[in-house]
């Protein structure tokens, strides 16, 4: 059983994995080479000096994983050492050949994080319900992937095994590539008057929020992953060049491009990694009053139905308020049977 952890590395991921041990009740020990970094983490986290961890943290930039990696495993013979780098590369054989305790270490990688960084950034329910990956390698000992897996589990996260080549080229498709779409997208509005930006919709903010992630970073992790980003950059490429040669053949070959990503968004699974799943969603129409809200709740749990998810479309000085809510087909159909008869506004509709 994990009892104490020392975190090297006080940013966004170490710090919320930190608060999410805290929470736990394990004792939590922050270090960073920045010493403000460092205090704002130990403050927030209550940490507290631990001896012999049972297991260490390495958060640092990709630029420093390695070193401090093996410096961590060779001064601590009795402790575990996971890092949680973006690319794993040759990693196991540098620790392979420079490390005193190879079979101490663990490597893996949170599938979670936010587009703004640093300890005033972390979250405890960051991991809450993602994905987690770990490295299957004969190089770490059956302790090592027990106290891997025990950390996972206490992040309320799941574990998913895999080789170094593996993750590479899994995490360049789902995270690399989406970053680099953002980006590039967000840099072609640098030119762009402020009077033409002023009217963006919400779609071009979603695409462009991992934007705002630290350049440096992302600057060593496709540097660091250059071999596989590189391949899949030319298959973008060829895509663009598909979609500007349908612009000229007409709307038919236009629409095979659109549907084919229809088709890829529909693959992309929902949350804790399962299949999305195929909800109904069922509008309200609520007058704008206090309690509302709560009256639909309390017909819910009144004939035992799961709301899935909600959203609220409602506009300062409007009369009245729309509430969605997403259930399974047969909830659906009886909660809109039910609110019905109770007198609410109730507007059935089908999948979105």
């Amino acid at each position: 059983m994990i009892s104490s952890v020392r975190i090297v590395g006080s940013g966004l991921i170490g710090t919320s994995i930190g608060l999410c041990l805290k929470s736990a009740g394990v004792a939590v020990e922050m270090v960073d080479t920045n010493a403000d970094n460092a205090n704002l983490a130990q403050d927030l986290v209550k940490s507290t000096q631990v001896t012999q961890p049972d297991l260490i943290i390495v958060a640092v930039p990709i630029s420093a994983n390695q070193d401090t990696v093996i410096k961590q495993l060779n001064a601590n013979p009795n402790s575990i050492v996971c890092d949680l780098a973006s690319v794993k590369s040759d990693l196991l054989l540098k620790v392979k050949e420079l490390s005193d305790n190879p079979a101490n270490f663990i490597s893996m990688h949170p599938m979670s994080g936010r587009e703004i960084g640093g300890a005033e950034n972390a979250r405890a329910d960051l991991f809450d319900g993602r994905a987690w990956i770990a490295v299957a390698d004969d190089l770490s000992s059956d302790l090592a992937k027990d106290r891997g897996a025990e950390l996972v589990h206490i992040c309320g996260s799941t574990i998913y095994w895999m080789s170094a080549i593996e993750h590479d080229q899994i995490v360049a498709k789902i995270s690399h590539l989406p970053q680099i779409l953002s980006t590039l997208l967000a840099g072609q509005m640098v030119d762009t008057a402020s009077e033409s930006l002023n009217l963006s919709g919400q779609g071009l903010r979603d695409l462009t929020r991992l934007a705002s992630s630290d350049p440096k970073l992302w600057s060593q992790i496709l540097y660091s992953n250059k071999k596989v980003v590189s391949p899949l950059l030319e298959q973008l490429i060829g895509e663009l060049q598909n979609l500007k040669t349908a612009l000229a053949k007409g709307e038919s070959a236009i629409f095979e491009i659109m549907e084919k990503g229809v088709r890829g968004k529909a693959r992309i699974p929902g949350k804790h990694g399962a299949k999305e799943r195929d909800y109904s969603y069922l509008p309200i129409v609520i007058d704008d009053r206090p309690g509302e809200l709560a009256k639909i709740f309390n017909e819910c749990s009144k004939i035992s139905v799961n709301i899935e998810d909600l959203s609220i479309e409602h506009s300062p000085g409007q009369q009245t308020g729309l509430i969605t809510l997403a259930l399974s087909d047969s909830d659906c159909l009886k909660l809109s049977e039910h609110l019905e008869k109770v007198g609410f506004k109730v507007h059935p509709m089908k999948n979105r």
